[in-house]
């Protein structure tokens, strides 16, 4: 395989690798496409560097920026500029990408938005972990479903158990079953069907249906419309129908 095909398969990978796998990874067989204004390689220092409107091909995987670099020595890459990369059902967009751990993990920066069928993540920065399909969003960060979101100060997806842990000013917001929830720490889990929950915890305050329900830990039961508080004192306020 050419240094230049090593490149573009790494910067495909760490692409799609940040959307939750959308799409198997692409295979080495599978035909590369790499355009840019200027293309240099230096084979002493292992180093590929394309700069000038890149754009790099490889079946349904589109990335697109500025400038892209790799290390074949290290095994790390970074693409810049306005990159869009877009696999399928699944695209995202950020100032720069780069990738570490021979591209099983990687750092998207500057306005990330990550958008996979009707979900969406953004943040300011984003670490994903392919390894362990854990994604991270350390500050300001925001998740998107179709029924609700939820931001936070910092936001942990556990990608292969449909989890999401948020942390610091945690806010909860789902029209669809009419809830409106705060507190320290609130987690989601989405798995088994039909019974989803969010645990809230710390200064726990849940809005459903016109009833408050305030204390130390709240369970909410998404798909009962059902309120739970547990530890500490509680209290509920009914609003009459």
């Amino acid at each position: 395989m050419m240094k230049s095909e090593k490149l573009v398969i790494a910067l495909i990978i760490s692409a799609t690798c940040l959307y939750a796998m959308a799409a198997p990874r692409p295979e080495a067989k599978t035909p590369v496409e790499l355009v840019a204004d200027t293309i240099d390689y230096d084979s002493k220092q292992g180093v590929i560097n394309a700069t000038g409107t890149v754009r790099i091909t490889q079946g349904e995987a589109v990335i697109t920026g500025a400038k892209a670099e790799y290390n074949t020595n290290s095994q790390e890459g970074r693409i810049t500029g306005g990159v869009t990369a877009v696999n399928q059902d699944a695209t995202i967009t950020a100032a720069e990408v780069e990738t570490y751990k021979n591209n099983t993990y990687l750092i998207a920066s500057g306005d990330v938005v990550l958008t996979k069928g009707e979900n969406r993540l953004t943040g300011p920065r984003v670490e994903y972990s392919a390894d362990t399909q854990y994604a991270l969003i350390p500050q300001n960060g925001k998740i998107e479903l179709p029924d609700g979101t939820m931001t936070a100060d910092k936001i942990e997806a556990f990608l292969s158990e449909n989890r999401a842990t948020g942390t610091g000013f945690v806010h909860v917001v789902s029209p669809v079953r009419k809830l409106d929830a705060t507190a320290n720490t609130a987690t989601y889990y989405g798995e088994p069907k039909g019974q989803s929950k969010v645990i809230l915890n710390g200064n726990a305050r849940a809005i459903q249906d016109g009833n408050v329900l305030t204390g130390e830990t709240l369970t909410i039961r998404l798909d009962e419309k059902a309120m739970d508080s547990q530890g500490g004192r509680s209290k509920l306020v009914i609003t009459p129908k």
